[in-house]
């Protein structure tokens, strides 16, 4: 028997190195913005900078040379994908850091207002916990939620595998950078380390240098007319 896997999520892991006065420059940067807000209160959420007004970290001249190794992934990443990069303005929108403390985590949600995200793992020690994603359209559910746990528990599901499973998790080291389309829903596993994790995420916008003969890609902001 042959088997098929159709339509593809393409999920890309990368090395990017850094030097570590660097490393502990950009971590003592993102450990000042978080310690400007109170957090005395426990939480079993991360603290992510999108939320905090720390949305565009990638405009701080200290983030210069990580940002500038990331769009290379990025443009890989496009490459991959076999989309022509020299037709496109391609865009960070937004860029932010986050600080996970122990037992601490990301629910579940995507980033619909972009193309293209990432997160890159900046301090990342054994295990503190991995990101993971979902699938909200299972290509082989033949039955409404026939893969959920509760079908595994009661034995119709075997055991999950990459044919059935609609959550698969990476753990990258320290250092790599993971790269995903936005509308991918994801989350991390709970930090089990007992240190903090610190990761920096970012959303990126393509938009077409010349929109003529192009229907749905976002035409480029250069042409839209302000009202």
């Amino acid at each position: 028997m042959k088997v098929f896997n159709l339509f593809p999520l393409t999920i890309v892991q990368e090395k990017i190195s850094i030097e570590e006065n660097e490393r502990d420059i950009l971590v003592n940067e993102i450990k000042k913005m978080q310690n400007n807000e109170n957090n005395e209160k426990k939480t079993a959420y991360a603290w992510t900078g999108d939320t905090k007004g720390y949305e565009f970290l990638f405009s701080n001249n200290l983030f210069k040379n990580l940002s500038n190794k990331i769009s290379k992934v990025i443009i890989k990443y496009l490459e991959t994908l076999e989309i022509n990069t020299n037709l496109l303005d391609i865009y960070y929108q937004r860029s932010w850091a986050t600080f996970t403390k122990n037992d601490q985590s990301i629910n579940f949600h995507s980033h619909s207002q972009s193309n293209i995200s990432f997160a890159y793992y900046l301090l990342k020690p054994e295990n503190s916990g991995g990101i993971i994603f979902r699938s909200n359209e299972l290509q082989n559910e033949i039955a409404n939620n026939i893969f959920t746990s509760s079908k595994i528990e009661k034995s119709l599901i075997n055991k999950p595998n990459a044919f059935n499973s609609d959550k698969s998790m990476f753990d990258p080291e320290q250092d790599s950078i993971i790269v995903f389309p936005s509308k991918t829903p994801h989350a991390t596993a709970p930090n089990k380390s007992g240190i903090p994790r610190i990761s920096i995420s970012g959303d990126i916008s393509i938009m077409l240098k010349e929109s003529r003969g192009f229907e749905h890609l976002m035409p480029n902001f250069k042409n839209w007319t302000k009202f």
